[in-house]
């Protein structure tokens, strides 16, 4: 009996080995891979909002000595004729804020102020393109002159109304490349000034007869 007893042992050893393993080997073949859930689109990430007030940029306005002589400018809504374009000034709106793209901000500092407008621009003479630099396109207020910042056109037929405050901000204003004008050209135009009611703006084109406006909160 004693001479059998390191073989039981060995013999229980092998057997609880095996039952260990059978269980395990049973737990490994039985066990379901649990299927991937359905994972939720992200929604989309606001864009952040840009708080860096852009700074007016000069332009380089034609001198006195070339501007043609006008006594008392012409006020909003009435058309000045310069060469073969009408320019009329529709509206022009101030404010605290713009959005460009849809997504971003800029805000105006203390004192300042961003001027929203909108211009028509008719060529007398379609078929005969103008070419104008956008640094051209000018607004002076008591410090200084202004090229925009922003500004978008819609081309429309000769004769068409259309509202310019609905063409979306989008394009910073590059004052070395050029506009065209034929047929009718509606611009929204986004000037950023000092801010103050009491003074009078004027709106020109190269050397076109200057509109005056003052704004209005």
């Amino acid at each position: 009996m004693k001479q059998n007893r390191p073989f039981n042992q060995v013999v229980f050893v092998s057997i609880i080995t095996l039952l260990v393993l059978a269980c395990v080997g049973g737990s490994l073949g039985t066990t379901a891979t649990p299927a991937p859930t359905n994972t939720t689109v992200p929604s989309n990430t606001p864009l952040p909002t840009n708080t860096v007030t852009p700074k007016p940029t000069s332009t380089a306005r034609p001198t006195a000595t070339e501007i043609p002589p006008t006594p008392t400018p012409a006020p909003i809504g009435v058309p000045v004729i310069y060469d073969s374009l009408e320019i009329t000034v529709l509206d022009a709106v101030p404010h605290s804020q713009i959005v460009t793209g849809g997504s971003y901000y800029y805000y105006s500092n203390p004192g300042e102020t961003f001027i929203d407008m909108a211009v028509r621009v008719r060529n007398l003479n379609p078929g005969s393109v103008v070419r104008i630099q956008w640094s051209y396109i000018y607004i002076v207020e008591a410090k200084g002159t202004w090229a925009p910042l922003y500004g978008v056109t819609r081309r429309v037929d000769s004769g068409t109304e259309y509202d310019p405050f609905n063409i979306a901000i989008k394009t910073e204003v590059n004052g070395d490349e050029f506009i065209e004008f034929d047929d009718d050209t509606y611009l929204r135009l986004i000037y950023y000034i000092v801010d103050d009611p009491e003074w009078t703006l004027l709106f020109g084109i190269e050397n076109s007869p200057q509109i005056s406006f003052q704004l209005e909160k």
